[in-house]
């Protein structure tokens, strides 16, 4: 008679050994869901921030392990931090810190106008959505001076939970829910 797996006592996970894959400058790596996916992001020798890195996973069998590969299929021009995965693998969201490059993009004149220089002495970050196919980056949040949009990540229905630290507000922390990504359907 078949014994039920749910029913086996002595079945039980066991892990194959680690495998290490060598990725000069990039740091803060995430698996997507699917785990065919990486994204990091990447740095140049002086660790400065040069964007994301897309890599594919390539796993196969290899006796009580794997080889794993992991090619390069794109790079995203953009800085930011540690960026989540939507649970479709559509989407990465990711918070970027306010520098005088974002001037223009926050609906000022440029990084001189005397409007934005709070932006510059008391820092800011928002959030950011982009669609991996498309490259197509929307800004999900509108922080003021002194506010922190951050650390970013999906839940599996596609809302965005974001950690808000206010500044402004005696350092009160709150959590925002986005449904920004079902938006861009």
């Amino acid at each position: 008679a078949e014994i039920a797996l749910k029913d086996r006592k002595d079945f039980k996970y066991i892990g194959k050994p680690q495998v290490k894959i060598d990725v000069p400058f990039e740091g803060d790596s995430v698996l997507s869901p699917s785990a065919k996916l990486i994204i990091s992001r990447v740095a140049n020798a002086q660790e400065r921030q040069l964007g994301f890195v897309m890599r594919r996973v390539d796993a196969t069998p290899a006796g009580g392990s794997y080889d794993i590969t992991t090619p390069e299929i794109a790079r995203y021009c953009m800085n930011g931090g540690k960026p989540s995965f939507s649970f479709d693998e559509r989407f990465i969201v990711y918070h970027h810190y306010v520098t005088a490059a974002d001037a223009v993009d926050l609906g000022f004149t440029g990084p001189n106008d005397p409007a934005f220089a709070p932006y510059l002495s008391q820092g800011a970050a928002n959030v950011y959505l982009m669609e991996l196919t498309t490259g197509v980056v929307k800004r999900v949040t509108n922080m003021k001076p002194g506010q922190y949009a951050l650390f970013p990540h999906f839940r599996s229905d596609g809302w965005i939970y974001i950690q808000i630290r206010d500044r402004n507000d005696g350092n009160q922390e709150y959590v925002l829910a986005s449904d920004a990504a079902l938006l861009s359907e």
